[in-house]
């Protein structure tokens, strides 16, 4: 049990972990290679991380949760390629807009998963209304500089607090989940932090690591081998020794 505790990937289904550790490994080689960009191809590279975790997903035990870790995965790698090309001129938009239906569908996963009020841990509590209160800051903070795009990103913004929020209320194992939707919501405040108010030190690193450790993170916490008559509906996960 203690190898699962310190490592996500020794709570995945045996198949699975050598595609999650296949895409660390694409995450950290697309980290280091942010000091050249923009590069050609960059996009593909960009994409290897939500592929391989979806080659890691197909494993997963439970068929509505694949179908839905899945979806979110899929519409994440749209809109890595298409945040990376810059040369798109909707290329921010309908990034966007694919997160916005990658968020849609871990929402709806989580939500499937969700605890009542008082099984809700503590600090999951705290989390939750921290979450929507910095929504409700960063958007203000981002407001002078939206121009066009205050509705596009108001919706965004309480997609992206509902997706938090659900992974918060989610009956999963461990708190890897817990802990990538809220790493998620970082990212993305910092993505909008760039763009509507101003470049912050180191911006491009400090987003793509974010990011690729909540996808890895989510993609544990989702998968994580659950006991047997616990498995449709979260739970501990069956001890694999």
């Amino acid at each position: 049990m203690t190898s699962n505790l310190l490592a996500p990937a020794a709570a995945l289904p045996r198949e699975a972990r050598r595609f999650w550790w296949l895409a660390a490994l694409a995450g950290a080689a697309y980290a280091l290679a942010l000091r050249g960009a923009p590069y050609a191809d960059q996009g593909i590279a960009k994409v290897m991380l939500c592929a391989l975790l979806l080659f890691a997903a197909l494993y997963h035990r439970v068929p509505r949760e694949r179908m839905g870790l899945c979806a979110a995965l899929i519409f994440s790698g749209a809109g890595d390629v298409l945040l990376a090309s810059p040369t798109l001129a909707q290329g921010f938009v309908l990034g966007l807009g694919a997160f916005l239906l990658a968020h849609l569908a871990y929402f709806m996963l989580f939500w499937r998963l969700r605890r009542r009020w008082g099984q809700v841990p503590g600090w999951h509590r705290v989390a939750i209304v921290l979450v929507w209160a910095a929504a409700a800051l960063a958007y203000a903070i981002y407001w002078p500089g939206m121009g066009e795009l205050k509705a596009a990103v108001a919706c965004y913004v309480i997609v992206l607090a509902m997706m938090a929020s659900a992974a918060l209320l989610a009956d999963l194992p461990g708190e890897w989940a817990a802990v990538g939707a809220l790493l998620f919501t970082v990212s993305d405040a910092l993505i909008g932090t760039t763009r509507f108010v101003g470049p912050i030190v180191a911006q491009e690193y400090a987003i793509w690591i974010l990011y690729a450790l909540a996808q890895l993170l989510l993609t544990a916490g989702i998968m994580a081998v659950r006991s047997p008559d616990r498995s449709q509906t979260g739970g501990t996960y069956a001890r694999r020794d």
